[in-house]
């Protein structure tokens, strides 16, 4: 301080520590000048008012601060009990409305889905009865305990003990989960834990991890990346009830280099084994979607209805399932020449066939008839089938000898009838759909005729249809497999997709050799997929079969049979010297072919008013009587006909026409057998 600033007052205990002086002012300056003052040392005083202006500030700091940190704390614990209560009470109505199951099931769209659904939840509110019904029995244990053992008595507060700690664990439990959800972002709303993934890493993490299309572009620009594919875009095009679909542009990369990785992808994304499908673009090489198939495309497929009786027409679309991608699959019949190749348990008779018998024996203007030389085929159709089941090589030989005969026929009905390029199909003129089952088991020479029969039916409206195990020339018999107009795989090996699906069907995405067959009835795997080339169908997209239940197919079959159904066209007969077919065979014993002929001789004979006619003139009048069915009868096949339906050679008849005891047919011969 300078030597003005002196205090006014001096305490007397601070005198001793003054030193005396005095100030000298030396005018020449020759004597140093002392310290210009005296200098007295003023310890720190403060207020007593300040002291207790600072205790009630400290007071109040205090006071403020535990106010405002419990009134924070309260806010951010009733935070997380808010949000843990909302999840909880969402994920309870999921538990208790078995929605967790009813995903897996797809929806509920049968009664079996309804009666599993109802099933789980009785049992889960049966659960939470027996669970709340253990808490109250642990609160009146806790009661009990505290009354008994700690000296309080039964109608006091004690009572409100056991149940005040319950809630508070019950509450605290809620804030801990919900402060869990809140600090986890990336967990999903029917979700009850998250699964974390490091964002900075590159490393390929599970799909199942994903809860919005953004994290699934990462998800699949990371696998791809470690399979060294390099990738210029990764854009989610939609969500599908079984999975993902992905739109991917290449850099430096090939379709085949993905489609040699798909394995190793399916580990990537952790799905099911044949998970990832391509579907490559073929306007762009680099371009190509990606389907990745977290659940089964079909499991929500309602189940078919069969069809009325004689309510389809053979050159209309009909549906036979669906697509993977919604749509249905629907196929025109006429004119197709179906393969359908698929190893054991992957569907194709009770699968494919099924289906497409159930819609031809309901068109009025097809027949069909179903063979297999080592099986039971599709014995269920029995009855609505133009020929009765035909079993055993030698009986397969015998009907396709007779359908080529019938092929070749049909060139000259066709063409005196005027129908054009190829057959008509009508009621009465029906075209022939030949189902042969397990074709690879057919002798070669039944094997020759139906490879004919595939080469001349086109034209002759008789369409075959094969189905096998494999496609190799050796079980063929020749290499036709890419002869047939539409192809289907199932589950089936991978030498055989070019055989059947062409060259290069592999790189573009068709892969039937990654589905897998059904073990047992209940664990069906991949069965009734398959992948198809025919008109339109060109897409590598999976196609699941309509499943007709055994029952469905019995009745439909009780239906088909009381209305009736067309038969053999006795034009096509007649030409190929086949008349004794009329009924496809199925006649009694002692009449085995047609009977037509003969209630159609009765009728001639009485008209004519005679009881004995010579072979020459019966087959005259039969000709005039139906020039359309018998137009080219000769006297030997009448004879031939005659005797195959029980009739008998011809027997002298006496004199007639002039002829001593010529040979004919007795009127009485011919009314036995009617």
């Amino acid at each position: 301080m300078s030597t003005e600033a002196e205090p006014l007052t001096v305490p007397a205990e601070w005198t001793e520590h003054v030193i005396p002086g005095q100030l000298i002012h030396n005018a020449d300056g020759t004597v140093d000048d002392i310290a210009p003052g005296v200098l007295i040392p003023f310890p720190d005083r403060t207020p007593v008012l300040s002291k207790a202006g600072s205790a009630a500030m400290v007071v109040a700091s205090v006071t403020g601060r535990a106010v405002g940190l419990t009134a924070y704390g309260s806010l951010v614990a009733g935070g997380w009990f808010w949000a843990g209560l909302k999840a909880g009470t969402y994920l309870g109505y999921r538990y208790v409305r078995a929605r967790d199951l009813q995903e897996v099931l797809g929806g509920m769209n049968k009664s079996a889905d309804w009666n599993k659904v109802q099933q789980v939840r009785r049992s889960r509110w049966r659960f939470l009865g027996y669970a709340a019904g253990v808490t109250t029995a642990l609160n009146v244990a806790g009661w009990i305990a505290l009354v008994a053992g700690a000296g309080m008595t039964a109608l006091d507060y004690s009572w409100m003990i056991p149940p005040a700690i319950t809630t508070a664990i019950a509450a605290t439990a809620t804030a801990l989960y919900g402060r869990y959800r809140l600090n986890a972002p990336a967990i999903g709303t029917d979700d009850v834990v998250a699964e974390y993934d490091d964002p900075n890493s590159d490393e390929p993490f599970p799909l199942s991890y994903c809860v919005d299309g953004e994290r699934v572009e990462e998800c699949v620009s990371r696998a791809l990346a470690a399979e060294s594919i390099g990738t210029r875009t990764v854009r989610v095009i939609g969500h599908q009830a079984w999975g993902w679909e992905v739109d991917v542009v290449l850099k430096g990369s090939t379709v085949g280099k993905v489609n040699a990785s798909v394995k190793e992808l399916d580990a990537h994304f952790n799905i099911k084994q044949g998970g990832t499908l391509i579907d490559p673009d073929p306007q762009e090489s680099a371009h190509l979607v990606l389907r990745l198939v977290q659940a089964n495309p079909f499991d929500n497929m309602p189940k078919p209805i069969p069809h009325a009786p004689n309510s389809l027409d053979i050159s209309d679309p009909h549906t036979f399932g669906r697509c993977m991608d919604g749509s249905p699959l629907t196929l025109v019949l006429e004119g197709l020449r179906i393969l359908a190749i698929g190893v054991s348990g992957a569907a194709k008779t009770t699968g494919v066939l099924r289906d497409l018998a159930e819609v031809i024996t309901a068109c009025h203007n097809a027949i069909a008839i179903e063979m297999d030389p080592v099986k039971d085929g599709l014995r269920e159709f029995e009855g609505v089938m133009a020929a009765p089941p035909i079993r055993g090589n030698k009986d397969c030989e015998k009907w396709l000898d007779n359908l080529v005969k019938m092929a070749r026929a049909r060139q000259t009905v066709r063409n005196r009838l005027n129908m054009g390029d190829t057959w008509i199909a009508t009621r009465e003129r029906p075209a022939i759909f030949v189902f042969a089952d397990e074709f690879i088991y057919l002798s070669p020479k039944a094997k020759e005729s139906f490879i004919e029969l595939i080469r001349l039916g086109k034209q002759s409206g008789i369409y075959p249809i094969a189905a096998g195990q494999d496609a190799t020339s050796d079980a063929m018999g020749d290499a036709i497999a890419d002869t047939f107009t539409l192809s289907i795989m199932l589950a089936a090996r991978w030498d055989d997709i070019p055989l059947v699906l062409g060259r290069g069907a592999i790189s573009e995405g068709f892969r039937p050799d990654r589905l897998v067959p059904a073990q047992t009835k209940e664990l069906k795997n991949d069965a009734g997929q398959s992948y198809i080339k025919g008109p339109g169908l060109t897409r590598p997209l999976l196609y699941g079969w309509n499943e007709h239940s055994n029952n469905g197919i019995k009745q439909a079959v009780a239906d088909r049979k009381a209305a009736g159904r067309p038969r053999f066209d006795r034009d096509t007969l007649a030409a190929a010297g086949l008349l004794h077919l009329a009924d496809g065979g199925a006649g009694e014993a002692r009449i085995p072919g047609d009977r037509q002929i003969v209630t159609d001789a009765i009728e001639v004979m009485a008209a004519a008013e005679v009881e004995r006619i010579r072979t020459e003139v019966l087959t005259e009048a039969l000709v005039e009587f139906d020039e359309e069915t018998y137009g080219d009868l000769t006297a030997a096949e009448l004879r031939k006909l005659l005797k195959d339906v029980g009739v008998g050679a011809p027997v002298p008849i006496g004199d007639i026409d002039g002829l001593k005891n010529p040979r004919g047919y007795k009127l009485e011969a011919l009314t036995v057998l009617t």
